[in-house]
């Protein structure tokens, strides 16, 4: 935990931002608006307006996590890659591209991202899925900055308008990118030239080491987002398909709507009180 500064992207909305917060009546220790000289004392540096702060935000390094996840207690691990699922009785069988079985379960969630698309045409079970059929693989980067180009970085996230994170040993993530249409997902001087002009558009000061920095020659990372129309998420029972879920379409959110969502699935196969209201459950229906 170490907190995250929301930066406005207008500073005339101030007073549109603080009014929202009183509606919402949101505990304070959880989130309060903050001006631009606030903003900078929590984040450690210069940032351009005031904005939202979120005590409890928190930086996750999503391999740390995975590898933990991976060590819980029920959790096991099957080398091999799902090409589609089949009926079995009550429940699925999962084939590789081979047609080789990789499992068999009453229930089989396919949280797979884009490739979800792509294992339900091959089970003939996309077209009744119009949203998903529609989802796409959006290309995407982010940057690696020294922190001593930045003073050391910001002490907490900063976001906005793309996003700072706090260097954590290997440099100051900055980002990111969303290329419509790539055929790959690359580490490029454009792509660089964004994030960097993302970062320096959340500070107000002048940082000579930032501003020499040359798009280009950092380290990054690219990757790809499975985004649906309207950027929520498909999640849920396919009503075509009983025991077989969708946990898909996180596009740039995937952290928190996995967790969320996880939770969501393990509540309804349990037969526990639903974690979100009907009209919510209806937007993030895999139909």
């Amino acid at each position: 935990v170490c907190g995250t500064v929301q930066i406005e992207r207008d500073a005339g909305k101030s007073a549109a931002l603080a009014s929202t917060l009183e509606a919402l009546a949101f505990p304070r220790d959880w989130v309060r608006q903050v001006d631009r000289d606030e903003a900078s004392a929590l984040a450690g540096l210069p940032v351009a307006r005031g904005g939202v702060y979120f005590a409890q935000g928190m930086l996750v390094q999503p391999n740390r996590l995975i590898d933990a996840l991976l060590e819980t207690p029920g959790v096991s691990v099957l080398p091999g890659r799902a090409a589609r699922v089949e009926r079995q009785g009550q429940g699925w069988r999962v084939r590789d591209v081979q047609g080789g079985e990789l499992a068999q379960a009453d229930t089989v969630i396919l949280a797979n991202a884009f490739g979800a698309r792509a294992v339900l045409a091959e089970s003939g079970l996309l077209d009744p899925l119009p949203r998903v059929e529609q989802m796409h693989a959006l290309a995407g980067e982010v940057t690696l900055v020294p922190g001593e180009a930045l003073a050391g970085g910001p002490r907490c996230i900063v976001g906005g308008e793309g996003y700072l994170l706090p260097d954590v040993g290997v440099g100051c993530v900055v980002g990111s990118t969303y290329v419509h249409g790539a055929t790959q997902a690359l580490v490029s001087p454009e792509g660089q030239h964004t994030t960097l002009a993302k970062a320096a558009g959340l500070l107000s000061g002048h940082f000579p080491a930032f501003n020499a920095l040359v798009p280009g020659t950092l380290p990054g990372w690219a990757g790809w987002r499975a985004v649906l129309p309207g950027r929520l998420p498909a999640v849920g029972e396919l009503p075509h398909a009983p025991g077989l879920w969708l946990a898909i379409g996180y596009a740039s959110r995937g952290l928190s709507w996995s967790a969320l969502m996880g939770d969501l699935i393990g509540a309804r196969l349990a037969g526990e009180p639903a974690l979100l209201e009907t009209d919510l459950s209806k937007l993030i229906s895999p139909r």
